[in-house]
């Protein structure tokens, strides 16, 4: 009898063990995204929860909060709509499903345009060297994902209004080109260029497309990207806040006009810059 009573009292410690180990909540912010669009994960708890979760295959580290822990969720601008399940794993746990994240498709924009062939499709063996070595260099930064704290606010670069929207689908010389992976800011020339968050400088210089272009780590593969500035007012190494001052706006590298060009790219993906400041709007963690 004392053997059966023993058993039951083990058998119950367990399965509180258990209970307690998974208590909380998956909190989504927004609950439905388009490609291309952030969610911020919110896992509610009574205390700091340090683990990771794992979301379209990729496993994402819980940055732990007075009520638990905090993560960013992001897809592609071509990502598949659909159900994107959510895991959590706590740290010396096990892995259990605990949300859903729904992406629903969205109708871009299109722009024509007749361009110069030579602008639009380089031949030059030379050029088609260059953007295949700034390709793999490119590759090489974005694959990263350092240690940097994920902030929790972005802003603007720039004040000024903007021009070609994420993901707007150009059709150059009757031919459908890449969509454009991050906004651009009808800015004059000049007009200072400041980080949209804390982080780390890990790339200035000229690129082919790009022109002198400044690169941000935020942390956790989530870098932002200041394209055909005139100027370059950063280092790499340099530590930045939401703000500092990276260079001022010009036309370099191929471009039509004075602009900015912001992308972001969130662990590999092409994200909306103008989503993640609009979630990240200061929240705290």
């Amino acid at each position: 009898m004392k053997r059966a009573v023993g058993s039951w009292m083990l058998f119950a410690f367990g399965l509180f063990l258990t209970v307690s180990a998974w208590a909380g909540e998956l909190r989504l912010e927004p609950e439905v995204i388009a490609p291309g669009e952030v969610a911020l994960a919110r896992w509610m708890a009574g205390g700091p929860t340090a683990g990771e979760l794992r979301f379209n295959d990729k496993l994402i580290p819980l940055a732990p909060g007075e009520e638990g822990g905090r993560a960013l969720l992001g897809l592609d601008l071509n990502a598949a709509p659909g159900d994107y399940p959510v895991f959590l794993r706590r740290t010396g746990g096990t892995e259990q499903k605990v949300g859903t994240l729904k992406v629903t498709a969205k109708k871009r924009p299109e722009e024509h345009l007749t361009l110069p062939k030579a602008y639009v499709s380089p031949q030059e063996p030379a050029v088609l060297e260059r953007i295949e070595r700034e390709s793999r260099l490119l590759q090489k930064i974005f694959a990263v994902r350092s240690e940097e704290t994920l902030p929790t606010k972005f802003i603007l670069p720039v004040g000024d209004p903007m021009g070609s929207p994420f993901g707007l689908r150009r059709i150059l010389n009757g031919k459908p080109r890449s969509p454009h992976a991050g906004v651009d800011f009808r800015s004059p020339r000049g007009t200072t260029v400041g980080a949209g968050a804390a982080g780390r400088v890990v790339f200035t210089g000229d690129l082919y497309y790009c022109g002198l272009t400044a690169i941000v780590d935020h942390g956790d593969g989530l870098y932002s990207i200041y394209c055909h500035l005139e100027h370059l007012g950063c280092a790499p190494n340099q530590q930045v806040a939401a703000g500092t001052p990276l260079g001022r706006v010009g036309s370099s590298g191929r471009s039509t006009g004075p602009h900015l060009h912001w992308g972001i790219k969130l662990r590999g993906d092409r994200v909306d810059p103008i989503s993640l400041v609009r979630l990240l709007d200061g929240k705290k963690s």
